[in-house]
């Protein structure tokens, strides 16, 4: 038994319209699983700024802390400029995140010191020409590079302690004067 054309057309039609339907329904089950991880995910960054202002705030009322300066990122690129007197030490802390601290322009005391936590993370750190520096590190899988002299203490400057504890990143620390130079060189 032959099929006419308009049985035909209407069975191409019919399967068609299956496919069509088909394909929809596998897009639309994309798009609601994209939502869904979307969704998570910014909930997962909401939280984290949550915990870390309820850090924060903790931080600001203990007693044991003050004259610390504390930098922290999360999920985020930060760039901070300081100028102010450093008596007791700075906290930087960097995850899963790109942090740019430029200490050039503070003033340090003997003995103070700079401790940088980083997890997946990139730390530039640069610290004031005028200081002596001695370096610590534990780190795992991190690119560490110093842009000054490590061999010479010149007497009369303080001393500044740098401790790290950094994975999977990467942190250089400069002295001003070597940013100054690449700045210089780049402008000409």
């Amino acid at each position: 038994m032959k099929k006419s054309k308009k049985q035909m057309k209407a069975e191409m039609k019919e399967k068609m319209s299956n496919k069509i339907k088909t394909k929809v329904t596998r897009k639309m089950k994309k798009v609601k699983l994209l939502f869904i991880v979307l969704a998570t995910l910014a909930a997962v960054v909401a939280a984290v700024k949550a915990i870390n202002m309820l850090i924060e705030k903790k931080r600001a009322k203990d007693p044991a802390r003050s004259g610390l300066k504390d930098v922290l990122a999360f999920f985020a690129t930060k760039t901070i400029s300081m100028t102010d007197k450093i008596t007791s030490g700075v906290m930087l802390g960097a995850y899963f995140s790109s942090l740019n601290v430029d200490l050039s322009k503070c003033e340090f005391e003997d003995g103070t010191f700079i401790a940088i936590k980083s997890g997946f993370a990139s730390v530039l750190l640069t610290i004031p020409e005028n200081v002596n520096v001695k370096f610590d590190s534990l780190d795992t899988l991190c690119y560490i590079k110093e842009e000054y002299d490590t061999e010479s203490f010149i007497e009369g400057q303080p001393t500044i302690y740098i401790a790290l504890k950094g994975s999977f990143g990467k942190v250089i620390i400069s002295k001003a004067a070597v940013v100054e130079e690449a700045t210089e060189a780049a402008e000409a």
